[in-house]
């Protein structure tokens, strides 16, 4: 009866196994649809015979294991696609929506309203009489000034999207880093004493590594235990079941803009982003965004500064009876070039003329002014000490620091005072008879007394009729080169911003493009290793049906031979 047994052995070994092989053909066929299973196989093994007989006919089959069909190099090229291709996508969204701000190609963008003014300038040295002229040398003031506010205004808002984002995604990624630790647990406790890998946990952990790849440039490493070890450049984010955590933090960086630092919860180290979506986004933010808002500062300051150098040895079509300027000084008995005076834009050695009309006769009395800011010999020019020089120097002219830092200048007698030739910038940085207000793009704005009143736009340089030649002198400033934009005219700077911004959206675009083409790449060669075939499967469905219905049959003539047997017993 021995054969006997060992042959109903046979039959059953190969029942069971073809149905367990069955079975996973269905599980592969039912997740066809799945794009995170791994599809798996099945390991038939044949069993030895009994040892000691003359001949080994075997003992049938087994289910030896369950393969999961994977390469773990393709997954790790993968993850780093992945991560290359998220880094690409969020640079180049950051970049299309400076892009937009600027507006390259609208009417309204930011190189067009500066070719405008200085336009309006040279109109109005045509016709300085003018007071159309006038009002649209101001209308076209208030627009360069709305659109640098506005400009930087869309910039910052950009940045605080990408840091919130920044935070969002890291509180994502700390999540999966928590789901991994977890996961490493239960696969090992899973796999503990069992022959085949546990393929549903570790495709919810190969989908979570992809997801954090997506955010963070990961590095694997599987332990024997079946746990594994995810690294962050150098520093370990999971190991075995503990996660070391992520987090965010809201800083300032060396410009005084807002920005945000992504750190390890647990030591506080900062986290290294050579790619995926936090690069992209770090890029966008301390980059991008940060080289077009001290571009954009540049330019504005460059227009204030030239803007009002030159307007104010300017004179409108009358003097003033009194002017209080709008620069301030935060110490009136410091010297005015020093950094405890606080001016934006401090002034030099030189000097300038007070031009002093009196209401009777009309004539001119002319006062030469000195700013001594040497450093050598007598003591240098403050705002008490020029405020003093003024009094005691210019007939009917009075000259007073207020309690707010700035210099007020007040004639007598109904007499009016207009300025000439400053060679020492005194009056552009004490805001005196300047166009602008501000400092940079955080707060340019016309002067409010031109604004309110165009007969001061200082178009001449003689205050005769008809004299436009300073208005020509502010026209040609667009085209000038000026060392503070390193050599460029101002036109020329705000153009090349544009151009940096087209160039970088072009390259970013071309970087997503041959991402993509690689992370397709890298996926069709997972695909052909892990994903499912349908036309595999079914073939393998007839192989598996056979084989059960071929042991069914072989059982059946077993039994035959056993009843042949029991019936010459009787």
């Amino acid at each position: 009866m021995g054969l006997t047994t060992s042959a109903l052995q046979i039959g059953r070994s190969a029942l069971l196994s073809y149905q367990s092989a069955l079975q996973i053909a269905g599980n592969n066929i039912a997740n066809v649809g799945n794009p995170d299973y791994t599809r798996q196989s099945a390991a038939l093994v044949a069993l030895p015979g009994q040892p000691g007989t003359t001949y080994s006919l075997g003992n049938g089959v087994t289910l030896g294991a369950i393969r999961r069909n994977i390469s773990e190099a393709v997954e790790a090229r993968l993850r780093l696609a992945v991560s290359d291709r998220a880094s690409a996508d969020a640079e180049r969204s950051g970049l299309l929506r400076l892009e937009s701000a600027i507006n390259l190609l609208g009417d309204t963008n930011l190189g067009t309203q500066i070719e405008s003014f200085f336009n309006a300038f040279a109109a109005l040295q045509n016709s300085p009489d003018d007071l159309a002229a006038r009002q649209l040398v101001i209308t076209q003031g208030q627009r360069i000034s709305e659109a640098v506010r506005r400009q930087r205004s869309d910039f910052l808002a950009i940045r605080d999207d990408a840091i919130t984002e920044i935070e969002n995604v890291v509180v994502r990624a700390d999540a999966i880093a928590s789901e991994i630790a977890a996961l490493n647990v239960q696969i090992v406790a899973a796999e503990a004493g069992a022959g085949s890998p546990s393929g549903p946990l570790r495709d919810q952990r190969d989908a979570l590594l992809r997801e954090l790849a997506d955010v963070l440039p990961v590095t694997v490493r599987e332990q024997p235990s079946g746990a594994i070890n995810v690294y962050i450049g150098s520093e370990p984010l999971v190991q075995a079941g503990t996660s070391a955590g992520l987090e965010t933090e809201r800083t300032t960086d060396a410009n005084g803009f807002a920005t945000i630092e992504v750190r390890f919860k647990s030591n506080r180290h900062l986290v290294s982003l050579s790619s995926g979506r936090l690069e992209g986004l770090a890029v966008t933010l301390d980059q991008h965004s940060t080289t077009q808002l001290l571009r954009l500062d540049q330019v504005a300051q460059a227009i204030i500064r030239e803007v009002n150098r030159v307007h104010a040895s300017g004179q409108g079509l009358r003097g003033f009876a009194s002017l209080a300027g709008a620069g301030r000084v935060a110490d009136a008995s410091v010297a005015l070039n020093s950094a405890a005076a606080g001016l934006a834009f401090p002034p030099r050695s030189g000097t300038f003329f007070i031009d002093v009309k009196d209401p009777t006769s009309g004539a001119v009395t002319r006062t030469q002014i000195h700013v001594d800011l040497d450093g050598i010999g007598a003591p240098d020019t403050t705002l008490g000490s020029l405020a003093a020089d003024i009094s005691a120097n210019v007939p009917g002219v009075t000259a007073t620091v207020q309690p707010d830092g700035t210099l007020r200048l007040t004639a007598s007698g109904g007499a009016t005072f207009t300025f000439a030739d400053d060679t020492s910038d005194v009056l552009a940085a004490l805001g005196l008879n300047t166009f602008f207000t501000g400092a940079d793009s955080t707060d340019v704005a016309v002067n409010p007394l031109i604004a309110s009143n165009p007969d001061f736009v200082a178009s001449a340089l003689t205050g005769l009729p008809g004299d436009g030649d300073n208005a020509g002198r502010l026209a040609g400033i667009v085209s000038k080169a000026l060392d503070a934009l390193g050599g460029a005219s101002i036109a020329e700077f705000q153009n090349a911003s544009a151009t940096i911004q087209a160039v970088g959206s072009s390259a970013a675009g071309n970087a997503l493009t041959a991402s993509e083409a690689i992370l397709s790449s890298l996926q069709a060669q997972r695909e052909g290793v892990a994903g499912v075939n349908l036309d595999e499967e079914t073939v393998r469905l007839i192989t598996y049906q056979r084989g059960f219905q071929g042991a069914a049959r072989y059982l059946t003539v077993v039994d035959e031979m056993l009843q042949t047997l029991l019936g010459l017993v009787r």
